[in-house]
């Protein structure tokens, strides 16, 4: 009750609507697992972070591994038994399935939170719009994140558990257009509409983006210099090479071609500082399944580790992120002039394409 009322007293410095969310709390104490009402300091300095553009969103635990058991709306509370709003999508899983960032985003909360038991609250921007994400009803030791923490799409973030409110191990998903204070929507149609992917369970040779660990740099003279390109009869530069046998070593599943004439074009490929990566799908051919979650896995460390390998700039999946201008996240690729950003090909949907900084 203590804390209840410090969370009250807080909410005073926030304005009318974090009021009524704690009032909320305050009098029914059940309304906590049907609302994210939180104390001022758990999550007011996150809401004004700048939150860059998604790469994608995901479903938000691995495919084949749940069952959906309630969905949004009115109903009787299974543990309360009042009639209520059920807020987002209960998803049954085994207890301790991999809970999965439904896209990339910050933290704002990660920590007990009453008939949620445990929750997680992460926004994101989706579309240009700050949109908020919650999962709840993990134990305390199955939350993998942190307050103010950057996640990706698909990041394991949390482990599916049965606290708080609650009658089996299952996930509690919410989706909150506006931020994490705004009204909840039905979670099911809104990740339809984003197109989002379902993400492969890791195996041990998946070569996961946690496991492959961090990138080393480049050490050696004139990165810029010309060398043997071991994909082709061409050449790429030195730079080029350390990333091109970084990314081999740690993803040993994955495909590479770099050097490449392309007469007439102005082109990485024949300045010998890019390389395509495939993930099991062939050039022309749309990467999905274990193949899409793959090339996320290649991206995702790339992206992770670009300035270390002095990477510019990575497109994937018809849209480009680069060093210079990743505040923005990721933005929509078109082509650049050259290629048809709506193709397979074209719009790098069966490849990673990955470019090395000059010098």
């Amino acid at each position: 009750m203590r804390k209840a009322f410090i969370a009250g007293a807080g909410a005073l410095l926030l304005g009318p609507t974090a009021i009524l969310m704690s009032i909320t709390v305050l009098l029914n104490p059940a309304a906590q697992a049907n609302c994210l009402g939180l104390s001022a300091e758990s999550w007011s300095t996150i809401t004004n972070a700048i939150v860059p553009e998604t790469s994608r969103v995901a479903f938000p635990l691995p495919s084949g591994s749940w069952v959906r058991t309630s969905g949004f709306g009115m109903r009787v509370h299974p543990t309360t038994h009042v009639r209520k709003l059920h807020t987002g999508s209960d998803f049954g899983a085994p207890a301790g399935t991999r809970i999965l960032a439904a896209a990339d985003g910050r933290v704002a909360y990660a920590g007990p939170a009453g008939g949620y038991g445990h929750l997680i609250l992460i926004e994101h921007t989706v579309g240009g719009r700050r949109v908020a994400s919650g999962y709840g009803h993990m134990y305390a030791s199955g939350i993998h994140v942190k307050k103010g923490q950057t996640v990706t799409a698909g990041q394991h973030i949390a482990d599916v558990g049965s606290d708080g409110f609650s009658t089996g191990p299952h996930l509690h998903f919410e989706i909150r257009p506006g931020g994490a204070d705004a009204a909840p929507i039905d979670p099911v149609p809104w990740l339809k509409e984003q197109g989002a992917i379902s993400v492969d369970q890791p195996s041990v040779d998946s070569g996961s983006c946690a496991l492959a660990g961090a990138a080393d740099a480049y050490v050696g003279g004139a990165p810029g210099h010309l060398v043997p390109d071991p994909t082709t009869s061409g050449k790429i530069t030195a730079r080029t090479a350390h990333v091109l046998t970084q990314i081999r070593d740690k993803f040993p599943n994955s495909a590479w071609s770099c050097y490449r004439r392309d007469a007439g074009l102005k082109s990485e490929h024949r300045l010998g500082r890019a390389c395509d990566g495939t993930f099991g799908n062939s050039i022309g051919h749309r990467a999905t399944g274990h193949a899409l979650s793959y090339g996320w896995q290649v991206t995702n460390w790339v992206k992770a580790n670009a300035k270390t390998l002095g990477v510019e700039y990575v497109i994937w999946q018809g849209k480009i992120w680069s060093v210079r201008r990743a505040a923005e996240g990721w933005r929509p690729y078109n082509g650049g002039g050259v290629f048809a950003p709506r193709s397979i090909t074209g719009g790098h949907f069966d490849h990673l394409h990955v470019t090395a900084r000059a010098g």
